[in-house]
């Protein structure tokens, strides 16, 4: 495997595993998804193997994951909060939480 193409493959590995913590998905749960083994799953996050375009296909069809965020990292603009928290980082999710349980706590405190 060349080194455009391994690299290429941590960084969506690396984005497929952020995905899968936001879901609450375990490794087994998306390896179920893909059809493939526990033990294959884990080598794609790590980014040893490859996802294939079949494979994207399947995660936007069940999870509605995103191909550009998997491939690229790059979020599409937009107000969809499910959209949002699939394919953010986890920095990204909890700030985002933090914020909306702040503009909440506001809400109830002027009621």
């Amino acid at each position: 495997m060349d080194r455009n193409k391994k690299g290429l493959n941590v960084e969506i590995g690396k984005r497929l595993r952020e995905v899968r913590d936001n879901l609450g998905y375990t490794q087994f749960q998306f390896a179920e998804i893909l059809g493939v083994g526990e033990e294959h799953y884990r080598k794609i996050e790590l980014g040893a193997s490859g996802l294939t375009v079949q494979k994207i296909r399947l995660l936007y069809d069940h999870l509605n994951i995103d191909a550009t965020y998997l491939i690229a990292g790059e979020k599409k603009e937009g107000s969809d909060i499910d959209y949002f928290l699939t394919n953010c980082t986890n920095v990204e999710r909890r700030e985002i939480m933090h914020r909306m349980f702040e503009y909440m706590e506001r809400i109830l405190n002027k009621e």
